[in-house]
């Protein structure tokens, strides 16, 4: 059932990704498997997010971190973290966020493999925050470091949404010819993901009208 629904978010059905792991959730606490039911609160949590149901995500978020933290399984709760860090962010609860993704970077020593991806994605989500939060210098050092660890491992779905934060933060700040090198870096990495187009096409579009509007 877990799987099925992973079919259903892959086309798009996020109500059908959602249905289908509320009752693969039911029936996993019936059976007592709490890393069974932690681990499908984390995707449930992610079918929120896309439906829009920050809350009730950041709820299950929560809740799978509680069972991990009682197996102390360090890899769990840094990928729990992470995810409630986009959640909060999201959800404008920017403080709770900073404290989540700041938790999972703490943790990132342990983890044996997989540590440079997660390290990757909360620097994304620390620069969001803090380009939310108007702290202008923080959010471009840490867009800079998950850049590097991205570019290192050539990521490119990971390096268009830095590219896009980038151009949108100096786009705003007026300086036109860094946000056009970052929309054009973005163009370069979209490979054959149609969303990664689409994205970058939409950025394209705003950096012009922008530019065209002030001139």
């Amino acid at each position: 059932m877990v799987q099925l629904s992973w079919l259903f978010e892959s086309v798009g059905n996020c109500a059908e990704y959602k249905q289908l792991l509320s009752h693969a959730l039911n029936l996993q606490r019936e059976q007592g498997s709490d890393l069974q039911v932690a681990r499908t609160l984390r995707y449930l949590s992610d079918a929120n997010r896309l439906l829009g149901l920050y809350k009730e995500g950041v709820r299950q978020a929560r809740e799978a971190l509680e069972i991990h933290l009682q197996v102390s399984d360090a890899v769990e709760q840094a990928d729990c973290l992470n995810d409630l860090a986009w959640l909060l962010y999201t959800d404008k609860q920017l403080a709770a966020s900073e404290e989540a993704a700041s938790r999972a970077i703490d943790l990132l020593p342990e983890l044996e493999k997989g540590g440079d991806f997660l390290v990757c994605q909360c620097h994304r989500i620390l620069g969001k925050m803090y380009r939310s939060k108007g702290e202008r210098e923080k959010a471009i050092g840490h867009f800079e470091v998950a850049l590097g660890i991205a570019s290192s491992s050539n990521w490119h779905n990971e390096l268009v949404g830095i590219h896009y934060s980038l151009a949108k933060f100096f786009s705003k700040e007026g300086r036109f010819d860094d946000a056009n090198s970052h929309v054009q870096q973005a163009k370069l990495h979209v490979a054959n993901n149609t969303y990664s187009v689409g994205l970058t096409t939409e950025l394209q579009a705003r950096f012009w009208y922008t530019v065209d509007h002030l001139a």
